[in-house]
């Protein structure tokens, strides 16, 4: 079998540029079998069980040069800034950096800073006004809120999270489909990301506290890691955790107030909220691919690929893949899941920051469903289709909870 005999689709038609639902339709009749089909940027994945597999496999690398060449980077500092990226490292490089920033990220790091999300959750949501109105969602919570925590998490002034979400949002184009300009946007935003991070890392020298940063810096100065492998940790915690939350924040609300019946069944029940997340993230994932390519020439699934090949396991296909999720397209809250959905994959690269954007979206969920009997989204528009999606306007109204 040569990828040229498997079955093709066009991730450019209609059928992948409007909603996740219309492509869970348009990838279900390739989801039995091998699981397998072709398109213009690679081999798409679209079952669960083959996407799990390949996502965990030693044997495969996040394909970053590819990503890049695709982009068209050249090799400056956001090429260097991404191959130096957490993820993007393997081996022993890999092991040290996230070995030294691992008891930051765990579930009581994240507890640790629930109570503060909340405060900014509640207040923010207060400066509604409480009426039903046209409120922007996006700028006045979704966007604001994982900037804002991130600035907390690196001991950063909070004033500086304006200038994090748009360093975020421009170096995410990364994983948007190509477009002109966009190499230009990434290197300019990698160059500032940089400097300024390395800014902080220096006051942090001067000036520890209790934040990530300043563990860092403090593991440097026992001599087990130095500074490429600080910035490999926090310029991926920027980025990994900005746009994602925010995008994955919407869509939650999103999906929640499209099923009226489960935005009641979790006000009614709040200790629903750790499953409803999980749930929303299987039924509407942020991300709709990630990328892999082999270290080496390899035989896979009868096809022979090389690490010029870039295979795309498809989130959003494996998600609602009826072999692993029964009724992939009804929202459940209170689904028990047998196997875990794809959004923060497994393995050595499994998602460092997991327990906190999982943080983040129970207590935007917990707030909103307690201030609004109900809410309808008003516009919603997403760029970055087959993508990671990123958020360009979402706007609510909502009926109090007081009427």
């Amino acid at each position: 079998m040569s990828i040229d005999t498997l079955p093709s689709i066009d991730w450019m038609s209609e059928d992948f540029q409007t909603d996740v639902e219309r492509a869970c339709a348009a990838i279900a009749p390739h989801q039995k079998g091998p699981g397998l089909v072709r398109s213009d940027r690679g081999i798409e994945i679209v079952n669960y069980a083959l996407a799990l597999s390949v996502v965990r496999d030693a044997r495969f690398s996040l394909a970053m040069p590819s990503r890049l060449r695709t982009i068209g980077i050249p090799d400056g500092a956001a090429a260097r800034s991404f191959l130096n990226f957490l993820f993007s490292r393997e081996g022993v490089d890999h092991v040290r950096a996230r070995k030294a920033c691992a008891p930051w990220f765990t579930a009581s790091g994240a507890e640790k800073l629930r109570e503060q999300t909340r405060a900014w959750v509640n207040q923010w949501l207060d400066e509604s006004n409480s009426e039903r109105a046209d409120f922007d969602f996006l700028g006045l919570l979704s966007n604001r809120l994982p900037s804002t925590l991130f600035c907390l998490m690196i001991g950063a002034p909070l004033s500086d999270a304006g200038f994090i979400q748009h360093m975020s949002e421009e170096m995410m184009l990364l994983t948007a489909p190509p477009a002109p300009g966009n190499a230009e946007r990434i290197e300019d935003a990698a160059i500032k990301t940089q400097a300024y991070l390395l800014d902080q890392a220096e006051q942090r020298r001067r000036k520890p506290g209790a934040d990530l940063l300043s563990h860092m810096v403090g593991v440097e100065a026992t001599g087990a890691i130095d500074t490429d492998d600080i910035l490999a940790v926090v310029f991926n915690a920027l980025v990994g955790s900005t746009d994602t939350t925010s995008s994955q924040i919407c869509l939650n609300l999103q999906a929640l107030a499209a099923n009226p019946d489960q935005w009641r069944l979790l006000k009614e029940n709040p200790a629903l909220v750790s499953k409803a997340v999980m749930e929303l993230l299987r039924y509407n994932p942020g991300a709709w691919s990630v990328q892999r390519s082999p270290f080496d020439e390899m035989e896979f699934e009868g096809l022979r690929i090389t690490p010029e090949d870039t295979l795309f396991p498809a989130v959003f296909a494996g998600n609602n893949d009826p072999a692993a999720f029964p009724e992939p397209r009804r929202l459940d809250i209170e689904r028990e899941h047998a196997v875990t959905p794809l959004n923060f994959g497994t393995g050595r690269h499994g998602c460092l920051g997991r327990m906190i954007t999982l943080m983040e979206q129970e207590e935007v969920l917990l707030a909103v469903t307690r201030k609004w009997k109900s809410c309808t989204v008003l516009d919603a528009d997403f760029s970055g289709k087959m993508f990671a999606l990123a958020p360009q306007s979402f706007r609510v109204s909502f009926v109090p909870d007081s009427e």
